[in-house]
């Protein structure tokens, strides 16, 4: 099923959006073995035995995630569990494993997107057919939708600079290897100044997801069964130069979702008046 729909964020004098893609926090634990998973057992007891016989910790490598690893102990008798707050590895396309790596590419197919990242995502290479952003979490995805063409982005290691997407207007966008913020910087005091940066609108398209908002003026894209798959904090707007006539910008971002507070509470609320921070993206 899809919805769609259109975004509009209010600004007094000069916009900077950015959305994040973030990912529903993983429970990770170590499975235990059972007589009916026979070769399951056989790979924890070989680890088990390798420990013992070296001394040293072994890595049970079928236990992998994006964010844990499990390790067989010396003593021949136990596992431990290392579970990372941030992925330490991706999934490839052919079922292996890679670095994460949030540096931006140009694709085969004209779109932009990290080499190494924990979902699934791509900007536009340019133009008016694909969306500004797309996002995708096992087969629940958003796409963020620019109003009008985009000219063919500057890449910079993770970040892709659309430039003059309004009369001094340029549009960033800076990918993670769990999601991406954009931000419209206005460059000059005049730009600040005209209608157009008051209100902007994205089209917002969503496959099995839904938006609703929280109590911070922040928003969750939801699944069928009210659970988080990403969030975004609410906006926000700051003055790159420390001084109400310099340029300013607002951002807002779109991450996977965090579990520990409830649908509709405020734990993503970044606090207005200061630059968004690296882990908002």
């Amino acid at each position: 099923m899809s919805s769609h729909g259109a975004l509009a964020l209010s600004t007094a004098a000069a916009l900077l959006l950015s959305l994040t893609p973030a990912m529903a926090q993983e429970t990770a634990h170590a499975r235990v073995s059972t007589a009916e998973d026979a070769s399951e057992q056989s790979a924890h007891a070989r680890a088990l035995t390798k420990a013992g016989e070296t001394g040293e910790r072994v890595e049970v490598v079928g236990e992998r995630s994006e964010s844990a690893t499990v390790y067989a102990n010396p003593d021949g008798e136990a596992f431990t569990l290392e579970q990372s707050a941030v992925p330490v590895r991706v999934a490839t396309a052919d079922g292996g494993w890679q670095s994460p790596d949030a540096t931006l590419v140009c694709r085969a197919d004209g779109t932009v997107a990290p080499r190494g990242a924990a979902v699934s995502m791509e900007f536009s290479g340019g133009g008016d057919k694909l969306p500004l952003a797309r996002i995708e979490e096992d087969g629940q995805s958003l796409a963020l939708g620019w109003l009008g063409a985009l000219p063919e982005p500057e890449l910079d290691g993770t970040s892709a600079l659309y430039r003059d997407v309004l009369r001094d207007v340029d549009l960033k966008v800076t990918a993670s290897t769990e999601g991406f913020r954009h931000v419209l910087v206005v460059k000059t005091p005049e730009a600040a100044a005209r209608p157009e940066p008051d209100q902007i609108e994205y089209s917002l398209h969503m496959s099995q997801l839904s938006v609703v908002e929280n109590n911070s003026g922040g928003y969750h894209a939801v699944d069928g069964d009210g659970n988080w798959v990403f969030r975004a904090p609410r906006a926000q707007m700051w003055d790159s130069a420390g001084s109400s006539a310099a340029p300013s910008a607002m951002e807002s971002s779109l991450r996977a979702a965090d579990t520990s507070a409830e649908p509709g509470e405020g734990a993503d609320d970044g606090g207005p008046g200061a630059e968004p921070m690296a882990g908002d993206t």
